[in-house]
């Protein structure tokens, strides 16, 4: 009888301790990287924002999962979330070499990446990708967009000029240390916009023919409960009309 109970206790014992883990590893925090990209995600005064991080707030608090937000350059963001579980980045690009790291979530909305000059700078012409051949261009670091822009022959290597943010390029841009800079029109609006200088100031060259989309990648290796819950929230979120309605108050395209 003696035997029984014990069994009785430990049973239930270990019942407990497995009810628990579930709840403890279903309310783990999530924690989110992201990167400084305009109009999608960005701080304004210490306070995460933008139309990325205003859908995923909204996704978040359907779930009801909690999530700690972290700004990093795009490199060290990737980097982290890619190797870390129960980790999120946003706003990224789907791409076959990304793939096998993440779950994916979404399309948040196309990404449409133009090439800007000074519209001072008359001698800049480009009439066929081939023109752009003369001119060395910013992109930021460690992005997809530097692989599409070599692998569409559109630049070499030694022709891009790395830097950590389009805010960086921006200003490389205005002091002439570049001749063109990638970056999408609501990005190229929202820097300038920041700096003391004007829309009217730059001019599109070029737009790049993007197949891709922005997501918000989760780490595969995450909880399983929460990447599905978080499926389920964006689809909900989508079909409120919210993403509409942040598409025209942060102009995105």
């Amino acid at each position: 009888m003696r035997a029984l109970y014990l069994l009785l206790i430990a049973c239930l014992l270990f019942c407990h301790a497995d009810c628990l883990a579930f709840q403890l590893e279903s309310n783990a925090i999530l924690r989110v990287y992201t990167e400084h990209l305009p109009p999608y995600n960005y701080l304004d005064n210490g306070k995460f924002t933008g139309y990325s991080t205003e859908i995923l707030e909204a996704m978040l608090k359907e779930a009801d999962i909690p999530a700690n937000f972290t700004l990093l350059p795009w490199g060290r963001a990737y980097l982290s979330s890619s190797s870390e579980p129960n980790t999120l980045l946003y706003t990224t690009t789907r791409t076959p070499e990304r793939e096998a790291f993440f779950e994916w979530i979404g399309p948040i909305g196309p990404r449409k990446m133009m090439l800007f000059k000074l519209a001072e700078r008359t001698d800049i012409h480009i009439k066929s990708k081939e023109d752009l051949k003369k001119y060395r261009v910013g992109i930021v670091r460690d992005t997809s967009a530097i692989k599409l822009v070599v692998d569409r022959g559109l630049f070499s290597r030694s022709q891009i000029d790395e830097a950590p943010s389009t805010t960086s390029n921006m200003k490389k841009l205005f002091f002439k240390r570049i001749d063109i800079i990638l970056a999408t029109n609501g990005g190229a609006t929202y820097e300038l916009s920041k700096l003391p200088y004007k829309l009217k100031d730059i001019e599109p060259i070029y737009t790049l023919d993007e197949e891709y989309l922005f997501y918000f990648a989760i780490n595969r290796k995450s909880d399983a409960a929460v990447i599905t819950k978080l499926k389920h929230a964006f689809e909900k979120v989508k079909s409120s009309g919210l993403m509409d309605a942040l598409r025209k108050k942060y102009s995105v395209d």
